[in-house]
């Protein structure tokens, strides 16, 4: 079977809304075939939509700064045609039908925000789908963390993540300013089984990788009902981990 037609009997069609989270080494292809594959699933009046996240970069030029999400993202991000976001930090590249429309002002945002690109496909019927990858990669999960208004958003990645950026662009510097971020993600499987239960995920395999394909808005349901039975329920327990050491060290005095 080609990279496409395991897309297709993944669930994935045409004119479907997609957040592609990958890894071309587990797939067992060239980063611009499972690109092509992907486009040719979605087709004109579909969109494609990777990371290109530089997460820590203070000064942001979106025609030049790689991202670093992966190959295939950089695959996305290259192609002609291609819409970037404007987050210095999490900004996505879109590839298709209502690509501007999706990435606009998003650097007015926190960069999981509500309204942010990716709540913005959820909330339009997008999908989210993990390539060789695990939920640990699943950006969408923050919505959730945002969406539920998770009491640690203040708390960034780590002490010297920086909270004032300079973005160039449009021939001229812009300085924004955060102060609410997404952090760890390592404890983002704990989602699986709720998902599970709602019968969201649909599991196959695409070239060599295993494959799920969800929507997105039960992501972010999934994870919202996790924050509100336990707030600490996205927190990894590695005490190395600043974010989330220091998220639930608040969560204990509240």
């Amino acid at each position: 079977m080609t990279l496409a037609a395991d897309l297709r009997s993944l669930g994935l069609a045409a004119g479907d809304r997609v957040v592609a989270h990958s890894s071309a080494r587990a797939v067992g292809e060239a980063p611009d075939a499972i690109v092509d594959a992907l486009l040719e699933v979605v087709g004109r009046d579909g969109l494609l939509v990777v990371p290109a996240f530089t997460y820590d970069t203070a000064r942001f030029d979106p025609a030049v700064e790689p991202g670093r999400a992966g190959a295939v993202a950089e695959a996305v991000r290259l192609r002609p045609g291609a819409v970037r976001s404007l987050h210095p930090s999490h900004s996505v590249a879109a590839l298709g039908a209502g690509a501007a429309e999706l990435c606009a002002g998003h650097e007015l945002l926190a960069a999981a925000d509500v309204d942010s690109p990716l709540d913005r496909l959820a909330r339009a019927g997008g999908h989210v789908l993990l390539l060789g990858v695990g939920r640990v990669a699943d950006t969408t999960v923050h919505v959730g963390e945002f969406r539920a208004g998770a009491p640690y958003l203040h708390v960034p990645f780590s002490p010297d993540w920086p909270r004032v950026h300079e973005i160039v662009a449009d021939g001229r510097i812009r300085t924004v300013e955060y102060d609410r971020f997404p952090g760890c993600s390592r404890a983002f499987g704990v989602v699986e089984r709720g998902l599970r239960e709602r019968a969201s995920i649909r599991d196959g395999f695409v070239g060599r990788a295993i494959a799920q394909l969800a929507r997105g808005e039960d992501v972010i349901d999934e994870a919202v009902a996790l924050l509100e039975a336990d707030a600490g329920a996205l927190l990894c327990t590695d005490p190395r981990c600043y974010r989330c050491t220091n998220a639930r060290t608040e969560l204990g005095r509240a």
